[in-house]
């Protein structure tokens, strides 16, 4: 019978989670999972460092985790990465759930060590347990086939491979090997908190499913994430092939040939044509997509979100992005939250100031730092404009984008292809390149906007 390691081993070579010379970052809250997963790798003979977000939540246990993690870090002689921020007062900044807003902080923070510190790959504890209370949370809210793939074992996240070892191990083995090696961790009292969703499921909705239908759900749950998983990809194969088949050289649907197509082909093929586009679109837009490829008249238009827009014509339907009607482009961003446009990702979040380490460690040509008061409420996305003027950060003074621009030594074809982030119609941020001087974080400054860049899913 194969040991826990001997899982671990074998799901990390099934899924080429690790290569030779890789450098992993360890995600580390210091409950049983995590330091399972720290022990384990480490046994394997993998290149570690830690990583700890102390969340400032649960009355003070939060910081107590960090102190755990950071002793067993330094006992094991593993380089640590630890960061404190308000998490409950951020989310509550951005109006959204606890859970979701520290779910992007996270991966946020673990991203940005990985790359600061040239980790290949960042590594969490989700175990089977984790895949199944998933399947179970996506199914009662609705999702789609993809969805029900569930965790996957490995996942590109802003150039970092996010790899879950742990994925075919179940929790009673973990408890057993940490057990077995006296591997000390902490308890999180959160996790009986049955005001989260996850707990719902996990203490409540899953328990009275093996009692009243099925004692061996969890199984057949974690059986329909694998099989859904590779009956995933296969369909994204075939999508690509009749996206090859009924696409002109022009980039159109010929409506002719995407009737041929069976429907599950034909939403498929438009949801990944979506994703070319930078849009994500629900299952009711998709086949209203589909629809009107069939059936409607010349002239008809159905918006996808995102300033994406299918144009049925008699022969082809054309996807129309904003950049290619008349006159300026412009994307207003949600604020706090998440907006596609122009083939990117705009991730506008709220941050705790001070920052550790001030502005400068924070910021990267696609993610800065802005001051919340000073940039207002209406950020807005666009192309230049004739007599476009700003003042860069360091600079006093305006100066004209133009003669910015040839400072730089920017081609004229990238200048205007050139993003500009604009806050109550003034100009922010050269996206990539200089911000503003009048939004920047100053040793004043209360509140901060952190706004990241990101290509779109293709």
């Amino acid at each position: 019978m194969p040991t826990l390691l001997d899982t671990i081993a074998e799901t990390i070579a099934r899924h080429a989670m690790i290569q030779a010379g890789d450098k992993i970052l360890a995600a580390v809250s210091g409950g049983p999972d995590s330091i399972c997963l720290l022990n384990a790798l480490l046994t394997l003979g993998h290149n570690l460092e830690v990583a700890h977000l102390d969340h400032g939540t649960r009355n003070g246990e939060s910081a107590e985790d960090a102190k755990f993690v950071e002793a067993k870090a330094q006992e094991l002689g593993i380089p640590i990465h630890l960061e404190v921020r308000d998490i409950v007062r951020e989310a509550l900044l951005a109006r959204q759930s606890f859970e979701n807003y520290a779910r992007t902080a996270r991966y946020d923070f673990l991203t940005r060590i990985a790359h600061d510190r040239g980790c290949a790959a960042i590594a969490t504890g989700h175990h089977a347990g984790d895949q199944v209370e998933t399947l179970l949370m996506r199914f009662v809210r609705g999702t789609s086939p993809r969805g029900l793939a569930g965790i996957p074992p490995v996942q590109d996240h802003l150039g970092i491979r996010v790899i879950r070892p742990l994925l075919a191990c179940q929790k009673v083995d973990i408890l057993g090997y940490l057990d077995c090696h006296r591997v000390a961790y902490r308890s999180d009292h959160s996790n009986t908190d049955t005001r989260f969703r996850r707990n719902q499921i996990r203490h409540g909705l899953l328990p009275t499913l093996e009692r009243e239908y099925n004692p061996r759900v969890r199984e057949a749950l974690e059986r329909l994430a694998i099989i859904q998983r590779d009956e995933n990809g296969l369909m994204e194969d075939l999508a690509n092939a009749f996206l090859d088949s009924c696409v002109t050289q022009e980039g159109y649907i010929a409506r002719a040939a995407f009737a041929d197509g069976h429907p599950a082909l034909q939403r498929r093929a438009l949801t990944l044509l979506g994703w070319r586009h930078g849009v994500d679109c629900p299952f009711d837009i998709v086949e209203a997509a589909r629809r009107a490829v069939l059936d409607a008249a010349a002239g008809h238009e159905v918006d996808l979100g995102s300033g994406l827009r299918l144009r049925i014509t008699r022969r082809v339907a054309e996807f129309e992005t904003a950049s290619e009607k008349p006159g300026p482009s412009e994307v207003q961003l949600s604020l706090p939250g998440e907006t596609t446009a122009f083939e990117k990702r705009f991730l506008v979040r709220y941050r705790m100031a001070p920052l550790e380490g001030g502005p400068a460690r924070h910021c990267t040509p696609r993610c800065q730092l802005f001051d919340a008061d000073a940039l207002g409420e209406s950020l807005v996305v666009r192309h230049r404009l004739p007599g476009d003027r700003f003042t860069p950060l360091g600079m006093t003074g305006t100066r004209k984008l133009k003669d910015y621009f040839i400072d730089m030594g920017m081609p004229s074809a990238a200048r205007s292809e050139q993003l500009i982030l604009t806050a109550n119609g003034r100009i922010a941020w050269i996206i990539g390149h200089a911000i503003s001087a009048h939004a920047a974080v100053t040793p004043e400054t209360r509140n901060v906007i952190e706004i990241e860049v990101c290509n779109a899913l293709v």
